[in-house]
């Protein structure tokens, strides 16, 4: 979790400078709470990261008592500084205040100065903290070298890609649930806002003409259920709930989430294919990679204010499905229903999940290290 204060566990301070070191820190971090749940850690990014999620703290270099009180108010056991540079003044803070220090992909390059012998001395001052470096290329690793880093305390983490940690949920009733919709063609349609809830249900309707049997698991967070379930009715859908039935039947064509209670986890592991609820709105879309991860495919709208750097990395990799317009919606349904396609789409995101596990894995195994768990 991230805190407020300082609190009696090891704190990780995670430094991102783009959006992709952004997703990763947050990868890092949550999987490290998973392993030893007493570390607690906050998470910063320049402005220049265009982070603008809640759990970011925007830290400038050109303020430099903002970041002097950052640090006071947090004393971290160990930072994380990830694809930023280590010439910046912020960095140079964390020497001041004796922050053991890993890299990871940070943007090391020479270090401007008016001579070779001043250059060199302010560059071991710059990587006396760090306690060790994940890189990216060779040459990083010899500029560090010549900084006066030991090799001992490098190694080559190639390129970094956020990977997920996707939601659990109980085997034994995704099994039975499985069972009683003898493999229906099921999509869930997750974070659906209320300005589009009649464009999700007319799609589902005209999908139906093409994926026959089909059921739409409908989740609605920021929705009256009872709202929901009277507009469904106004469709003539046979509409069952989380919170009343408890399951779907075999008669079922629309079921409704519980929205007290995150089962996300259970609804991406039944459904074939998920849509992003908000790509057609205000583009405040969940995390693609929970999906990818969990073997649904995933298809979306053309609004991505939130995760577009995940989207992005799907979508180059044929493991999502932008619908352009509203027109679409349904035509597209249709067609990604059938089980080939499906397959396909849910396959390649599971490429993407997985190219950026093993760095980290790695990034978590040095971190816990550095804080005394482990070997």
């Amino acid at each position: 979790m991230g805190i407020g204060f300082r609190s009696n566990g090891p704190i990780i301070w995670a430094h991102g400078g783009s959006q992709l070191a952004i997703d990763a820190m947050r990868d890092v971090v949550s999987r490290i709470k998973l392993i030893e749940s007493s570390v607690t850690y906050v998470l910063t990014a320049p402005l220049t990261a265009e982070a603008e999620a809640n759990d970011i703290k925007i830290l400038q270099d050109s303020e430099a008592q903002s970041g002097i009180d950052f640090l006071t108010k947090y004393s971290p056991d160990l930072c994380l500084w990830i694809d930023e540079s280590i010439s910046s003044p912020l960095f140079s803070l964390i020497n001041r205040f004796s922050i053991p220090v890993v890299l990871v992909n940070a943007k090391i390059g020479m270090l401007p100065s008016r001579t070779w012998v001043w250059r060199k001395t302010a560059a071991r001052q710059a990587v006396r903290s760090v306690s060790f470096a994940l890189i990216e290329t060779a040459e990083d690793a010899s500029n560090l070298s010549s900084f006066g880093l030991p090799r001992k305390s490098m190694a080559v983490l190639g390129p970094l890609n956020a990977g997920i940690v996707p939601p659990n949920c109980d085997d034994t009733e995704r099994d039975h649930i499985a069972e009683v919709l003898m493999s229906r063609p099921t999509w869930f349609a997750q974070g659906v806002p209320e300005e589009e809830l009649e464009l999700v249900l007319e799609t589902f309707i005209l999908a139906q003409r093409s994926a026959h049997r089909m059921l739409l698991i409908l989740d609605t967070p920021n929705a009256d259920p009872n709202e929901v379930k009277a507009l469904c009715e106004t469709y003539k859908l046979n509409v069952s709930t989380r919170f009343e039935e408890g399951e779907p039947d075999t008669s079922t064509q629309v079921f409704l989430t519980d929205d007290k209670v995150f089962e996300d986890g259970l609804w991406y592991r039944l459904a074939a294919l998920s849509y992003m609820g908000g790509s057609f709105s205000d583009g405040n879309v969940s995390n693609p990679m929970i999906p990818a991860a969990l073997g649904s495919a995933i298809i979306h709208g053309p609004v991505l204010s939130a995760f577009s750097n995940s989207y992005m990395r799907l979508r180059l990799k044929g493991a999502t499905f932008q619908i352009d317009s509203e027109a679409m919606f349904a035509q597209v349904m249709g067609k990604l229903m059938a089980p080939d396609e499906c397959a396909e789409l849910a396959s390649n995101g599971w490429g993407v999940v997985s190219e950026g596990a093993g760095a980290i894995d790695q990034i978590v195994e040095v971190s816990l290290q550095k804080l005394g768990f482990g070997d």
